[in-house]
């Protein structure tokens, strides 16, 4: 996708070291991304922001962060971490998140996903545990059911929400939940959000975004 100028993007609440880092980084991609100044990233308006929810250590998933704030004059807010544990991503997109990127990215795909999340996408590309490759899409695909309980997981949807808007008993959701996940080939929450994304089921997202935040 091409652009009339460079995407401004701003580190939000991190250290100059991590700024200094990510500039470098993306110094050869800067006919496409420019980050703003060290501490401009609220006195100039950023296309993108990357904000880390995760500064310190959470040693369970209940002690993840909901809420993702969008920082003054940021048109997307995507989060930009080390941390991808199982519940995290899924919390994040509901709690408001543009994107959810891992910082082992290398600078050609962060660039790539920056500017896909510009455009209006939603973006999840994150390492898993001690998986380098990303499984290869089923040769199967999936029920018009499951797709809709997947989209509605990619959403950040709980089970129960599930239940309520497709009109289903939790033990039907968690049947489906568990054919789905055999059809993607995964076998977390985390990796079915991720493998949604990648392939486009995610149409219910605003509709359940806007409900919870209502």
């Amino acid at each position: 996708m091409v652009f009339d100028r460079p995407l401004r993007v701003c580190l939000v609440n991190e250290c100059e070291l991590v700024h200094a880092g990510l500039t470098q980084m993306l110094a050869e991609y800067d006919d496409r991304v420019a980050v703003l100044p060290f501490g401009a990233g609220r006195a100039e308006t950023a296309d993108v922001a990357l904000v880390d929810p995760f500064t310190r250590r959470i040693d369970d998933d209940a002690g993840a962060p909901t809420t993702v704030t969008r920082p003054p004059g940021a048109a997307r807010v995507v989060v930009f971490t080390w941390e991808c544990r199982d519940g995290f991503v899924e919390r994040a997109m509901l709690g408001g998140a543009d994107g959810y990127l891992g910082k082992e990215l290398p600078a050609v795909e962060l660039v790539a996903a920056l500017e896909k999340v510009h455009a209006g996408e939603r973006i999840v590309s994150v390492a898993f545990g001690q998986r380098s490759e990303p499984q290869a899409a089923p040769a199967i695909g999936l029920t018009p059911r499951e797709a809709h309980v997947v989209a509605l997981i990619a959403a950040g949807a709980p089970n129960k929400e599930i239940a309520k808007r497709l009109g289903l008993s939790m033990n039907t959701v968690k049947s489906h939940i568990r054919t789905a996940y055999r059809a993607m080939g995964v076998g977390s929450r985390t990796q079915a959000v991720l493998w949604a994304v990648e392939h486009g089921v995610t149409a219910p997202w605003v509709a359940v975004r806007d409900e919870v935040a209502s």
